[in-house]
């Protein structure tokens, strides 16, 4: 989604860049009556926050909202700009993998003891977090788990009662799916984009008990049997299918085409428009064995914040508690349908109660691994996938991978060390 030499560029460049947003967004003052104006910028299509924002406005009369809508391509340099220029919304939502570099250079309002009070309300507390002082409150959070074809499964005499329980079963069910033929690809493993295949290949490493970072955040950890083991795991399925980019293998899996793949919940509102009779299972992503390991994936999520130079910060702190609640971040949820809350409880309501598929990527949560707050991490990141792509095309082994992708992260870590 952001190639880490754009954001480099970027960064290098603000000091032109804001001269153009000076007069551009920026905290609210007084609206009509007197009220106060909360400007907050967001990326969710209009029609599904403003009820929400309405709702406030309506218990919180004394305060108007005013919400700009914006976009993946250009909403990361529309923000850095607009605080490098002094002139921030009061509240913006920003991705958990933007909010490590706008916390290490003091941008962000800090909001540890308002947030105290919601701990318990609130899962993804590390994604906000940094150097034990919170920064954002999560809002709106993601994962990945195991999507798989039911009727290629009984075609495979693979058992469709459940998901795979352990990685000898999900490759088992792989390898029987593939010998189909007819192009039918056993497993959808993902290359050739940014920022997708980490996600997809680190739930294996992390169920065999892997890790990025020393806990101290300055030294890479990545070089582990574990993490090995991981990405040995992650090869071994990719020969048993088709290796393309997220968007093909999802169309490719809604298509019929592919046994099993990891996803997230964007899939669940493709599916009913582009294959409303596929039969298909939504699981966990399996652990090693049954006695050892875990049911790992990626936690990823979108975190309210305020600036520290932000006009209206306590209105915003308003603002940003009430979108968090249950009630408000389900609203969200519900209509979006590709994002699940962050508050604690949601998995109750009716919604996922009666629904499945959207149920097991709620339980995926309880076990899925933020990346580490760190402002070196996208290109920690794209390090790491570099490294595990040249071993999807056979140019060397996982340990290989492991090794030279743990050489770069070090290098990060030292040159940036962790607040």
């Amino acid at each position: 989604m952001i190639r880490s030499p754009r954001l480099q560029l970027l960064f290098a460049a603000l000091a032109i860049a804001t001269l153009a947003v000076a007069g551009c967004g920026g905290g609210g003052g007084k609206g009509s009556g007197g009220r106060t104006v909360v400007i907050f910028w967001q990326f969710f299509p209009t029609e599904q926050v403003q009820p929400v924002l309405d709702e406030f406005m309506k218990q919180n009369p004394d305060i108007e909202v005013r919400m700009e809508q914006l976009t993946w391509q250009s909403g990361l340099e529309k923000i850095t700009a607009s605080v490098a220029a002094g002139n921030a919304p009061d509240l913006c939502e920003l991705g958990s993998t933007w909010f490590p570099r706008f916390a290490s250079q003091g941008a962000l309002a800090d909001w540890s003891d308002s947030a105290a009070a919601l701990e318990a309300e609130l899962t993804g507390w590390d994604m906000a977090r940094v150097g034990g002082r919170t920064y954002g409150l999560p809002w709106l959070v993601g994962t990945r788990a195991l999507f798989w074809n039911k009727e290629l499964f009984a075609r495979a005499r693979v058992d469709t009662t459940r998901g795979p329980a352990t990685w000898a079963e999900l490759t088992d069910a792989a390898r029987r799916v593939n010998a189909l033929g007819d192009g039918v690809a056993g497993w959808g493993a993902n290359a050739g984009e940014r920022y997708v295949l980490f996600k997809k290949v680190m739930p294996f490493a992390w169920g065999a008990g892997g890790a990025l970072l020393t806990p101290d955040g300055k030294a890479s950890a990545f070089d582990s049997p574990a993490n090995v083991e991981g990405v040995t795991q992650y090869l071994a399925l990719a020969k048993l299918g088709r290796v393309d980019r997220q968007e093909q293998i999802d169309d490719a899996f809604l298509a019929g085409k592919v046994g099993a793949t990891i996803s997230g919940s964007w899939l669940l509102r493709k599916a009913p428009k582009q294959a409303p009779a596929l039969r298909y299972g939504v699981s966990l992503i399996p652990p090693p064995a049954l006695d050892r390991g875990k049911s790992a994936s990626f936690l990823g999520g979108e975190l309210l914040v305020s600036f520290s130079r932000s006009k209206n910060q306590a209105a915003a702190w308003r603002l940003a508690r009430f979108l968090a609640s249950k009630e408000a971040s389900l609203a969200v949820a519900r209509v979006n349908q590709a994002v699940q809350p962050a508050a604690v409880g949601a998995i109750d309501d009716p919604f996922y109660a009666s629904d499945p598929h959207q149920r097991a990527l709620l339980e995926q949560l309880a076990s899925a691994v933020p990346t580490p707050n760190h402002p070196a991490w996208l290109d920690m990141e794209s390090a790491i996938e570099d490294e595990v792509e040249k071993a999807l095309y056979g140019k060397q082994t996982a340990a290989q991978a492991v090794a030279a992708a743990s050489a770069k992260i070090d290098v990060l870590a030292k040159a940036a060390p962790a607040p």
